[in-house]
């Protein structure tokens, strides 16, 4: 009796403060390589780790991120972070996917620079027990995806059998924009190449004052 693959969801989170075109990238790498049936975007609410500037409510940045990926049927925004009045860390997010979800093993994505940081996050090593991970090599960011604790795929193993159980990662080496939130929010005007068509002009009205000295 053949195994049923069950639906493949992969998970985004970030702060999106403001969205660009470096998670644009991301995404459709994510949907091109990775057999991606829906791809949930999860916009912070209260960040654990670092402070959003203040400048976007979760509704815009909500707004926004829908704005971009109207045309994408697999790209669906979620509201659950932006939702709690309480940080959250991603190791909830993960057990609220497996509550809600309790037959899907989702993929977490993520950025080479994070997966380094890993070991440091809230509830860890329990992620490998609920998720699988899709690291994106990142420009500037040097790491090894040798690991004692997640199972090394390569993508053509991925492509071939996903994986059916949680713990397992593989390494996507795509060129995305060298780009991040916090370089727009230094300059949002000088960067606007750097912004989806869609939303460029709201995002700038935002953001063009932020972190400038009067």
């Amino acid at each position: 009796m053949l195994m049923t693959q069950q639906k493949h969801i992969s998970l985004f989170g970030g702060s999106f403060d403001p969205p660009h075109l470096g998670h644009v990238s991301l995404v459709k790498a994510a949907l091109e390589h990775l057999q991606v049936d829906e791809l949930w975007m999860i916009p912070v609410g209260l960040p654990v780790h670092r402070k959003l500037s203040g400048k976007a409510t979760g509704a815009q940045r909500l707004g926004w991120l829908s704005d971009i990926f109207e045309g994408e049927k697999r790209v669906k925004i979620v509201d659950w972070e932006i939702n709690n009045p309480n940080p959250t860390p991603a190791i909830d997010t993960l057990r609220h996917f497996q509550k809600e979800n309790p037959n899907i093993i989702p993929t977490w994505l993520m950025g080479m620079d994070s997966f380094l940081d890993l070991p440091n996050w809230i509830g860890f090593p329990e992620h490998q027990k609920l998720c699988n991970l899709a690291v994106f090599q990142r420009k500037g960011v040097k790491g090894t995806l040798i690991t004692n604790t997640w199972k090394n795929m390569t993508l053509h193993e991925w492509q071939s059998e996903r994986p059916h159980h949680a713990g397992h990662m593989v390494c996507l080496d795509v060129e995305l924009p060298d780009v991040s939130s916090t370089h727009i929010r230094q300059n949002a005007k000088a960067n606007k190449n750097l912004l989806a068509q869609s939303n460029c002009n709201a995002i700038l009205a935002c953001y063009d004052s932020v972190l400038r000295k009067p």
